[in-house]
């Protein structure tokens, strides 16, 4: 008879576990305004907390047979996933980069070139919440001069010099490269960005002697040396004047 119950008792174990190893427990993906979320299954059930209870989350945090879509607002007040991750039980909800994936942004610039946002740069040094939904609302893509972040919107609400470089240092963030002007008569002018921003401001130049672009305008020697464009400051006192030094600037054959 025991002998019995005891073959009994395998069997069952037997079939319990095929049985568990038959069920297929599936990652969940959520899409959202930032992207895909995946939910693993098999990751939480072998936290310590739940330690392969289902009845953990279901149906008490989440309700199988009437699935609901919730905010981050309503997690914010211990709904759906908040219920654990309320930096207690589990991480905040709001380290937001645990769970949605981020991207470095390019942001197009016609006059200078692309500029790239470097999330993965500022978040070793601030949360999701110092920008999002303040500056940035998620999911927008609103243009903003630089006379407006000067003015302390957008990028310039930190980068003011005091919390993080002034946005006046343009370089730091706007690709420069050096720019080459043909001159038929006396050889070609190479104009050195690397050089000049080692010793000036990006101010000194933009905007007040050349616009930021590819459309300024052709200026004559005789201009230059009535203190127009690089004559402003190649005046023989701030630096070289362009009078008597041609060969400093012009490739000569």
């Amino acid at each position: 008879m025991k002998a019995r119950i005891s073959l009994a008792v395998i069997l069952w174990v037997l079939f319990v576990a095929l049985l568990a190893y038959g069920i297929n427990i599936k990652n969940v993906t959520f899409k959202t305004t930032l992207g895909k979320v995946i939910f693993n299954h098999n990751k939480h059930l072998s936290e310590e907390g739940i330690k392969g209870s289902c009845k953990t989350c279901h149906n008490t945090i989440f309700n199988l047979r009437k699935p609901a879509r919730f905010t981050m607002a309503d997690m914010g007040k211990g709904l759906s996933c908040g219920a654990c991750h309320n930096g207690k039980r589990a991480f905040d909800i709001k380290d937001c980069s645990k769970c949605h994936k981020t991207v470095e942004v390019v942001i197009k610039v016609r006059e200078t070139g692309p500029v790239t946002f470097s999330h993965k740069k500022h978040l070793g040094a601030y949360k999701c919440e110092s920008c999002h939904p303040k500056p940035y609302t998620v999911g927008t893509r609103k243009k903003t001069t630089m006379e407006q972040m000067g003015k302390g919107q957008s990028c310039g609400l930190c980068h003011n010099g005091k919390r993080a470089f002034a946005v006046s240092e343009c370089v730091r963030c706007h690709p420069t490269k050096e720019v080459n002007f043909a001159v038929k008569d006396v050889g070609d002018v190479l104009f050195s960005h690397e050089l000049h921003t080692g010793m000036y401001k990006c101010g000194d130049c933009h905007v007040k002697l050349y616009l930021p672009s590819s459309q300024n305008k052709r200026r004559t020697m005789a201009e230059m040396e009535a203190k127009q464009s690089c004559g402003a400051c190649h005046d023989g006192q701030t630096a070289f004047t362009v009078k008597e030094n041609c060969e400093k600037c012009h490739k000569m054959k």
